[in-house]
């Protein structure tokens, strides 16, 4: 059985189950938070082994594309949705979308001004 302090009652999952299934759920969401949370082990993985990284700059900067791709995928995708999207979908990509921004300073802290990415030579 399930607590709920908002509604402060008891939520059996038999209960909890009929109110999950009664929202809408998509593969596509699903996605996006897994993209989003494998690209925070990415960029904690950069950070954890930057010195082990052959140019970890150009890996940053790569990694950040995809950061930013995703950051537009998911607002096509809310915007796409609309009102389709359910609470617990939003609070999903939400709660990836936080995670992710919190391995970036990790990151940032690796990089130090002198840094330069040469391109092309």
């Amino acid at each position: 059985m399930l607590f709920c302090l908002y509604h402060k009652c008891l939520i059996t999952k038999q209960r909890f189950s009929i109110f999950m299934d009664s929202e809408y759920f998509d593969e596509e969401c699903l996605l996006k938070v897994l993209k989003a949370t494998k690209l925070s082990g990415e960029i904690l993985t950069l950070t954890w082994n930057w010195n082990n990284f052959s140019n970890p700059i150009k890996d940053a900067h790569e990694v950040m594309d995809k950061v930013q791709k995703l950051f537009s995928e998911i607002f096509e995708y809310e915007q796409r949705m609309g009102s389709k999207l359910s609470k617990y979908q939003i609070n999903k990509i939400d709660n990836a979308i936080v995670e992710l921004r919190k391995a970036i300073p990790h990151m940032e802290n690796k990089i130090k001004p002198s840094e330069s990415l040469e391109i092309g030579t």
